[in-house]
């Protein structure tokens, strides 16, 4: 059996022993709150990954990072917007601007809520900062409406059934 850290209490749902290793943490006993996974989540991130709103919401109680982020670049906002939670979207925006949440990820939230289609989130931080959504882009440059695009063109490859043409590696591997 691995070790109980607050990172294994969010995998397991665990809400019960998340706030006893968060009340340890907070007496300075052994464990750290910002340890972090071979992602670089720490506690809080993986709860947003999971969609564990419980679990986020008690290491946010115990003054877990909202700032930190992965190794990927990505930030509790965006990763709760990929597990499609508004509900904790919303606690997080609470505590952090969304701006401020959008300045500090490599994708914002909004290009993260259309890439996976929900479209209550889209809705939802369009009305956050409706004048914002123009020029909101990923670090790449692409913008919401070249998101679109790409998510059609992919829609539409798909149902003709069109594969890429063969690689080197794919031919070495046959």
């Amino acid at each position: 059996m691995g070790e109980i850290n607050a990172l294994s209490c969010v995998g397991q749902d665990d809400v019960v022993s998340l706030r006893i290793v968060c009340t340890m943490a907070r007496d300075g006993k052994q464990h750290n709150l910002e340890d972090v996974d071979m992602y670089g989540n720490t506690a809080l991130l993986k709860a947003c990954y999971l969609g564990r709103f419980e679990c986020a919401r008690t290491l946010l109680e115990f003054g877990a990072n909202i700032f930190a982020m992965n190794y990927f670049g990505q930030n509790a906002l965006t990763l709760a917007t990929y597990a499609g939670h508004l509900t904790l979207v919303k606690e997080l925006l609470r505590r952090r601007s969304y701006k401020d949440f959008n300045l500090s990820s490599m994708i914002p939230a909004l290009c993260v809520a259309t890439l996976q289609k929900h479209s209550a989130l889209v809705a939802y931080f369009t009305q956050l900062d409706s004048r914002g959504v123009q020029e909101t882009q990923t670090v790449h440059g692409l913008g919401v409406a070249e998101l679109r695009g790409m998510i059609k063109a992919a829609g539409r490859l798909d149902k003709r059934n069109v594969r890429s043409p063969p690689t080197f590696i794919s031919n070495r591997l046959r």
